[in-house]
């Protein structure tokens, strides 16, 4: 042990980073490095993942999910599915509380619920919510927020009402902070301004008592929390690590007990380095190129598909990024559940050259080559796998004679951006848990929070709507896959990766579980310095 912590110490000094030894913090806290700042602590407006991460040690669903990102009860101790699949009744704990005492209550999750599907609140998830009675037509302003099919039976017993049966909705619950509950009773007295330090009341593991932009978010353990005994850690620092270097110097320095993510090129490093803090661990994720469709240029599917062909798959993730990421062929990433793909790319058996060929052909049949090239700005997440990955594909489009200038920003307005369609074509990346309605969601025409270049086709929305009916999860499989395909040969969006989850994991943290669906919850962590 002792020759490893100074073998560490050389390669950190030797590469010129600061390797402190300042005393250790308390066992009974854990500093998480977590990629960006929030934008908001409200669960109905949530939008990132390093949002959701903190705000699912704040509070619990209907359901929560455990240290390998399964579903199990939460705020509900029990609840039954009618046998049309259209009744969902929940069974609350006696027990719940809210970090000030107040009972949790059904009548909170009908106003948490409320608040997701109010168009005032403009949720970003509230279309994953569909499903639910007249969810939609709230949202788009046709019906008051009291038709919302949801009610407080009494104060224990909350009920669900459907359109039609749903697979997914559940593990939601479990793991869509929009579907989380909001106090009644605070909300009344406080309004929007109620999820402020000093004013937030959770009913999760944890309560908020600081944030400080650009700096950190402050959790204690909420004693009020129905499994308190349980829960080991009692104060959490969530830090914005947008710079990947930086955070592993800060991790190497043991000012974190944990980063999620971690440079492409530093990881044979740090592998070799720190074998067993360094962890990497298969995604439910894809990595993906997105055109602006409003854009008049990107409205030809042959400037599409052209830029799509140019790009080697295979390169950028094993040479590229190298980090165990695989090429992208398709946007329902491989091993999804009940799922089976339509298949590669028609072209991605063809040679590079001949693929360059043919991508110059598609762009001169479109009008653009000499005297007219294809001009526009691709638009990239800060972060130095993002900047590389951006970066070949910049060089790879060049080389079939496209001119493309490179801007990158922090992923909060990188989003901002894309959510604003103010962008000409960009990267992004999604991840959900492995079911292929998650992600053919991406491209439904009323998904106007994430499908960023606003592509619409009736027959995959009819397609996804059929896939998101059928009860039978064979023919379901093969609903969504129609519809992939038909977004693949249109070439909606470029597929362009499926990434790995990478995190950097000191080893006095117990139970941090890799899973596909990067959920962590602090609640199932310990620390043993």
């Amino acid at each position: 042990m002792r020759r490893r912590l100074f073998a560490a110490l050389a390669a950190a000094l030797a590469i010129g980073w600061t390797a402190s030894l300042a005393p250790p913090a308390s066992a009974s806290e854990l500093h998480r490095g977590n990629l960006a700042e929030p934008d908001t602590l409200d669960p109905a407006k949530w939008f990132t993942t390093y949002e959701n991460w903190i705000l699912s040690d704040l509070f619990n669903g209907l359901l929560q999910q455990d240290a390998e990102g399964n579903s199990i009860p939460g705020a509900a101790e029990s609840w039954t599915v009618s046998d049309d699949g259209l009744t969902l009744t929940f069974r609350l704990r006696a027990d719940g509380r809210w970090s000030d005492g107040a009972p949790v209550t059904a009548e909170d999750f009908v106003v948490g619920f409320r608040r997701s599907f109010d168009p005032r609140t403009a949720s970003a998830y509230a279309n994953f919510g569909y499903v639910i009675v007249n969810a939609r037509e709230i949202v788009e302003g046709r019906m008051p927020l009291e038709a919302l099919g949801v009610r407080a039976i009494d104060a224990l017993t909350f009920e669900v009402k459907l359109n039609e049966p749903s697979q997914t909705l559940l593990p939601l619950f479990a793991s869509y902070p929009n579907f989380f509950p909001a106090p009644a009773h605070v909300l009344a007295k406080e309004g929007d301004g109620w999820v402020q330090p000093g004013k937030m009341v959770s009913n999760g593991p944890y309560r908020l008592v600081e944030w400080v932009p650009q700096d950190r978010v402050t959790l204690e353990k909420n004693e009020a929390y129905f499994d308190a005994a349980s829960v080991r850690i009692d104060k959490v620092y969530y830090y914005p690590t947008d710079d990947d270097t930086s955070a592993v110097k800060r991790f190497r320095a043991g000012e974190l007990d944990i980063n999620m993510r971690f440079p492409p090129s530093l990881y044979a490093m740090l592998k070799r380095d720190l074998p067993s803090e360094t962890r990497t661990y298969p995604a439910s994720w894809i990595g993906y190129i997105v055109f602006n469709h409003a854009e008049l240029r990107f409205a030809d599917a042959r400037v599409r598909r052209a830029l799509s062909i140019a790009i080697d798959r295979e390169t950028i993730a094993k040479r590229v990024l190298n980090n165990g990421e695989l090429p992208a062929w398709s946007f329902v990433p491989p091993g999804t559940r009940h799922f089976v793909s339509s298949g590669a790319g028609d072209f991605s058996a063809m040679p590079m050259s001949e693929r360059q060929g043919e991508a110059r052909r598609l762009l001169a049949e479109a009008g653009y080559g000499p005297g007219n090239t294809l001009a526009f700005t691709f638009m990239h997440r800060a972060g130095e796998a993002n900047k590389r990955a951006a970066l070949a594909v910049a060089d790879m489009w060049k080389a079939v004679g496209v001119d493309v200038r490179i801007e990158a920003n922090e992923v909060k307005t990188h989003y901002a951006r894309l959510r604003e369609k103010a962008f000409e074509v960009a990267d992004g990346g999604f991840s959900a848990q492995p079911d292929a309605e998650y992600f053919i969601y991406l491209l439904r025409s009323d998904s106007t929070e994430v499908n960023f270049g606003g592509w619409a086709n009736a027959d995959y929305d009819r397609l996804a709507n059929a896939g998101n009916r059928e009860r039978d999860l064979v023919r379901r499989g093969e609903l969504y896959a129609a519809a992939e395909k038909i977004a693949l040969d249109e070439t909606a969006l470029i597929p362009v990766y499926i990434p790995v989850n990478r995190a950097l994991v000191q080893n006095w943290v117990s139970g941090f579980q890799p899973n596909p669906n990067d959920a962590h919850p602090t609640r199932w962590m310990s620390v043993d310095r």
